[in-house]
């Protein structure tokens, strides 16, 4: 089949590597796939249309930093002609594909500017249309829960990342529902560490904790304490000031002695690579977003490595049992990659 993926496009490394990731599952799935623009570009207000042509020529300008690296990686990216986006729906979407797929990552957090009902695609036929590990990112919808249940009720199945989101879907529309891997668990670590790029980054040569906050900087003490005790110096990705796009934060995972995190896709990367990584709560005015770690926790017995919960043990992340993570981590991939092919099987019509 043709299928279009529908997700959040933005300068966020767990954003673009998940899309890869399902991109490229669809692909092993026998599928023709690409990834729906949503920049509305010279079709959206006047004021989109001169953001885009900035943007046009600061590319150039951006060759060799953070925001080019990103760029970089989306070159890997199969992106289609027709955009969805809040000002401007290509008049041809709905014809273009025979199947479409929402998620993965946080498409229908209601805190997030950036998403609208769009990201429920209302107007594709219900029958051609399935969510895979879509994510609320909160653990309840507070506003506008009739209009977010019959938007809902439109997918043929949908699968989310979290408990709390099978939760959500649950109390909304009476539904059971799946809750499956990331798309960035599907895929083997062989292939994630072909992807990496290792990044012209001051310290990567020498020992090193990776340290990846997003949220407020509240424990930068103990951060610091962690690297001082293990003799490592800090490698800070919490600004834009290093030109680290998707593929270079794979590799400063994977090659980090200790990484610590407030960010769910960091925290499964260090999974796979196997690395000693502490797991800090989001600190952030908007809405707690803790319930992604939860899920991920329970389903992998990660508990220890939460720095705010009464398991946490260091020493423990040190030592991790990871034979006991792989054998997990394939049964759950098992399951997830079966959700998404019978998934695949019951929508669509005509062939690629």
């Amino acid at each position: 089949m043709k299928l279009a993926i529908l997700t959040i496009q933005s300068m966020n490394y767990g954003n673009r590597l998940q899309n890869w990731a399902l991109q490229n599952t669809l692909i092993a799935l026998g599928h023709n796939v690409e990834t729906i623009r949503r920049d509305a570009g010279m079709h959206g207000s006047l004021i989109t249309k001169l953001k885009t042509m900035k943007r046009a020529v600061g590319h150039i300008k951006h060759l060799h930093d953070w925001i080019g690296s990103f760029h970089k990686f989306d070159r890997m990216i199969s992106f289609s002609k027709a955009i969805v986006s809040k000002e401007f729906v290509s008049a041809d979407l709905t014809t273009r594909y025979d199947a479409f797929i929402v998620g993965s990552d946080q498409v229908w957090n209601p805190d997030f500017d950036m998403n609208s009902e769009l990201d429920y695609l209302p107007f594709i036929d219900r029958g051609r249309k399935v969510a895979y590990a879509a994510s609320f990112g909160v653990s309840d919808i507070c506003e506008d829960r009739e209009k977010t249940a019959q938007l809902l009720r439109g997918f043929k199945s949908i699968s989310v990342r979290e408990d709390a989101g099978a939760e959500i879907v649950y109390k909304l529309t009476g539904q059971r529902i799946a809750v499956v891997l990331d798309p960035t668990m599907l895929v083997s670590v062989d292939e994630w560490s072909r992807l990496s790029t290792k990044p012209d980054v001051t310290g990567v040569d020498t020992p090193y904790l990776l340290k990846y906050v997003l949220g407020n900087d509240v424990h930068k003490m103990e951060i610091e304490s962690i690297a001082q005790n293990q003799g490592l110096q800090v490698i800070d990705l919490g600004g834009n000031d290093l030109p680290v796009g998707p593929s270079e934060f794979l590799w400063l995972i994977e090659h980090a002695k200790v990484v610590c995190i407030d960010s769910f896709h960091g925290s499964v990367f260090s999974l796979l690579f196997h690395r000693p990584f502490v797991i800090f709560e989001r600190q952030s005015a908007n809405a707690d977003m803790s319930s992604r770690f939860d899920t991920l926790c329970r389903v992998f017995d990660m508990g220890h490595h939460r720095f705010c919960s009464p398991e946490f043990d260091y020493e423990r992340c040190l030592d991790e049992d990871w034979g006991a993570f792989e054998r997990r981590l394939a049964a759950e991939r098992e399951r997830s990659l079966g959700w998404l092919s019978r998934a695949l099987e019951e929508v669509g019509g005509r062939d690629a």
